[in-house]
């Protein structure tokens, strides 16, 4: 900026001009005589003043305002008043246009650049910033200030000069200009915070009084509070009824009635919304969900927009267009969070919606509680950024959050472990949704597994809801993943049957086994075991190659009849766990099958081809295969028309 200043003489009607911008000061005095209008010199004089800057900003257009002393702080304050006074005077109030008014907004900068805003909010530092500034610009016009020669320049601030000026006070006021201690505008002088907070009362005592120095615009203050944007000339506002130009709460009241009409605009529009989204909503989960979003979309679209109306526009100032900016900051920061939150969902969903993923699966589960973390952390840290933007302390959200956080741990820690009981499941995934499992004594379907909770479909078709922190202590047995099911039983022949028998029994039951097409040969045996209270005690061991249940069910059944058979067929039976008195003569066992069963234990022994203690490889290769499934004359028997009969056992080695 240049050094120039202005000095008017009322006493002796001169108009003094002094420019410093050269090595020798030049002074220009101009003593206007009757026929020259004061306006007209005044013109001239504030032509010079804006072509000198101009010059001086083209040689120097990055050169930032001088702050460095309270001379030059006041100097660049009331320069920068003055140009943009004359701006709006020359150019913007008769023909307003967007881009003479964002010249305005910037020629307005240095001004409020010239304040200390740190007691003010960082989202309403904008108006309160520029109400302050003009204010204050036009209290310093109508009020006697001390001549610069008097005031601190940086030359009394240096070191040599023996001063540590600080903090220097307008005389016979309390408005005061405050070195910068620290920070990006360290050793600036700027109106301290108090004279910024208190820019409306010094106006209100002054505001009466003339103007002790010259200003492009007098009644500028007047204009900027009765004005709007430009989008609203100031040829309209002058051509409304003087009872709309009245001020009410500091602000006209074509502008209240222009608030109350923006409000029920955004109500109206909101509501359309939040129907159209209740409608628009389907039973597919991911229009759901960016039907969820569409409410929040619009709000932290559309406050913006009626911000910009109603503060730019309109223009509202001081208070009220504070408290405009800072309901228009905290609900887009919340409406910010919100849609973090629902983004989430959506995403979460259009993943899901992969053919890849089954909607109901852990894997989708997962995704949507991973998105939902994440939305959580993208809605916290906004709902701190909007905090910090209101003015309240970060560091102190921060801490206050810890400790609620804390508290709510302890107070919601059945829930917490449900969460990580489920993170436990999704992490290790001992189950999966459709799966059949055994939980505790019961044996269900799953069908869901949740944040909090898992539901199982149990045998008996009712819906067991099992908390996930439970449900992961409790031993859960995957009966889907096996690859092969287990017939495990033991059976008991009767004492009198004798060891060739049950030699002949085991062979029949080993070569059954063995021959079955859905019995896995290499785990498949049949032992006698031990000596029960009232039987012989044979233990039967295979797996059956399937997955499924009720054909494992079939198969054993199968393979349950074709043991009775053989039994049958080896000359004893079963015993019963059960006294029985005979009063009449007991036939006894079949003496024909008894011979014949153990003439042939004898011929394998004399033959070398008794199997015990197991076949030998090449037995097993041959009887592998050899037994036909299903049964002859069953459904789905390869063998069509044959007798139902099971056959009896053959030896292992023919004769």
């Amino acid at each position: 900026m240049s050094d120039f200043e202005v000095f008017w003489t009322p006493t002796s009607g001169v108009l003094y001009a002094q420019l410093s911008m050269f090595p020798e000061s030049i002074r220009y005095s101009i003593r206007p005589a009757n026929r020259w209008p004061r306006r007209l010199i005044l013109g001239f004089v504030f032509s010079l003043l804006g072509a000198i800057v101009l010059a001086q900003e083209s040689v120097h257009p990055l050169k930032p305002p001088d702050r460095s002393s309270p001379r030059a702080a006041l100097r660049t304050f009331l320069e920068a008043g003055d140009a943009m006074g004359a701006f709006l005077a020359r150019d913007y109030i008769p023909s307003p246009t967007r881009a003479e008014f964002h010249t305005l907004q910037t020629m307005g900068d240095p001004i409020v650049q010239g304040l200390d805003l740190s007691g003010v909010p960082p989202a309403a530092r904008t108006k309160i910033g520029r109400a302050a500034a003009m204010t204050l610009y036009v209290t310093l016009s109508r009020i006697p200030l001390p001549p610069f020669e008097e005031i601190p320049d940086a030359s009394q601030l240096m070191p040599s000069a023996g001063t540590n000026v600080t903090r220097w006070v307008i005389p016979n006021t309390s408005i005061a200009l405050e070195r910068s201690p620290g920070g990006p505008r360290s050793g600036e002088f700027l109106f301290c915070a108090d004279t910024v907070a208190k820019t409306g009362k010094f106006y209100e005592r002054v505001k009466k009084l003339p103007y002790i120095r010259p200003v492009p615009l007098q009644n500028l203050n007047e204009l900027v509070a009765t004005g709007g944007g430009w989008m609203i000339p100031h040829a309209w506002i002058r051509a409304m009824p003087s009872w709309l130009q009245a001020p009410l709460a500091k602000q006209a009241v074509w502008k209240w009635l222009g608030v109350f009409l923006l409000l029920g605009v955004y109500v109206l529009l909101t509501r359309m919304v939040f129907r159209f989204s209740r409608r628009g909503s389907s039973q597919h989960p991911f229009l759901q969900a960016l039907a969820q979003a569409i409410l929040p979309g619009f709000i932290l679209l559309a406050t913006p927009a009626f911000a910009y109306l109603a503060l730019v526009q309109l223009n509202l100032r001081e208070g009220v267009g504070g408290i405009v900016e800072l309901l228009a900051t905290a609900i887009t920061f919340l409406a910010g969070a919100w849609i973090s939150w629902r983004l989430a969902h959506v995403v979460a969903e259009a993943i899901i919606a992969s053919p890849r993923i089954a909607p109901e699966s852990i894997d989708a589960h997962l995704i949507r509680i991973c998105t939902r973390l994440l939305g959580i952390v993208a809605g916290a840290t906004l709902l701190a950024l909007g905090a910090d933007r209101l003015g309240l302390p970060l560091y102190g959200i921060i801490a206050g959050l810890g400790v609620g956080g804390l508290a709510i741990a302890l107070a919601a820690q059945p829930t917490i472990e449900n969460l990580i009981g489920g993170l436990s499941l999704f992490a290790d995934k001992p189950i999966r949704v459709g799966d059949l499992c055994k939980y505790g004594e019961e044996i269900g379907s799953v069908e869901s597994i949740g944040i909090r909770s898992t539901r199982i479909r149990g045998m008996d078709r009712t819906l067991t809801t099992i908390p996930n922190a439970a449900l992961s202590r409790m031993p859960v047995v995957n009966l889907t993943r096996r690859d092969r099911m287990l017939i495990k039983c033991v059976l008991g022949v009767r004492y009198e049957t004798s060891p060739e028998q049950l030699r002949f029994l085991l062979a029949g039951i080993r070569e059954l086994l063995l021959s079955h097409p859905r019995i896995h040969p290499e785990t498949a045996r049949a032992r006698l075991i031990g000596f029960g209270a009232s039987s012989l005690d044979i233990e039967i061991h295979a797996y059956v190659i399937t997955r499924d249940w009720p054909e494992y069910l079939g198969i054993r059944e199968d393979v349950f009849l074709r043991i009775m058979d053989v039994v049958k067929e080896s000359g004893t039976g079963f015993a019963f766990p059960s006294q029985t008195l005979y009063f009449t003569r007991d036939d006894g066992l079949d003496s024909t099958r008894s011979q014949k069963a153990e003439a042939r234990v004898r011929e394998w022994r004399e033959k070398g081809t008794l199997p015990f203690p197991d076949f030998s490889p090449e037995q097993a290769r041959q009887l592998r295969h050899s037994l036909v499934f299903p049964p002859p004359g069953s459904l789905g028997s390869p063998v069509a028309g044959m007798s139902t009969a099971t056959r009896a056992p053959s030896p292992p080695i023919s004769p």
